[in-house]
């Protein structure tokens, strides 16, 4: 009987330790950009693409690379409206290129082709507008998807390792003594009708 008792409670503990992995990776996953709150929050957006800020005190600055060609957004600082009358230059590692207007307020910068975008780069943007001119500076990011994921991922791992470790412990000791089979069925049971009242 003692042998019994001390299966029963490794499983009980395999099992413990499975769910409270599974509870740390479930609130972790849930956890961003989840509220309780009442009032509704827009969505999160994850940008895969690489990005490049800039801020100043006059102008703030994203641009958004796809395809070789960066999409960038230019407003002042302090009201957040859109700069749609400036001359931009960007100087990216070593190479000066100058952006063209887009009809909506935009601006479109054909990228060097010889610029490795999955590395970090540093950018200087000289701003000419009406409202003043400035010399921002900022760092074209390259986002890796891959690393985003990768602990979502192990943790998954560990959660299905520990699983599956406690349904093998499970399966041994059961092989070895069919008994505990019926003990194990009358401990969940009880704990069952315990939490039925």
């Amino acid at each position: 009987m003692n042998f019994q008792c001390r299966f029963i409670s490794t499983v009980q503990g395999l099992l413990a330790i499975s769910f409270l992995m599974f509870g740390l990776w479930s609130s972790a996953i849930a956890h961003e950009g989840h509220s309780h709150d009442k009032e509704t929050k827009p969505p999160i957006v994850v940008n895969t693409f690489p990005t490049l800020t800039a801020v100043s005190e006059n102008y703030e600055l994203v641009g958004i690379v796809q395809s070789g060609q960066m999409t960038v957004f230019l407003d002042r600082f302090e009201s957040n409206a859109p700069v749609v009358d400036a001359e931009l230059e960007f100087d990216v590692a070593g190479t000066v290129v100058k952006a063209a207007r887009n009809p909506d307020g935009t601006y479109l910068v054909n990228l060097p082709k010889s610029l490795n975008l999955k590395n970090s780069t540093p950018v200087t943007v000289t701003v000419l507008a009406s409202s003043g001119a400035d010399l921002l500076s900022g760092e074209l990011v390259a986002i890796n998807p891959a690393s985003q994921s990768s602990s979502s991922i192990i943790w998954i791992l560990l959660m299905l390792t520990g699983l599956l470790l406690a349904i093998l412990l499970t399966w041994l000791l059961i092989r070895r003594n069919p008994s505990l089979l019926i003990l194990i069925k009358d401990k969940i049971s009880a704990v069952m009708r315990r939490y039925r009242k």
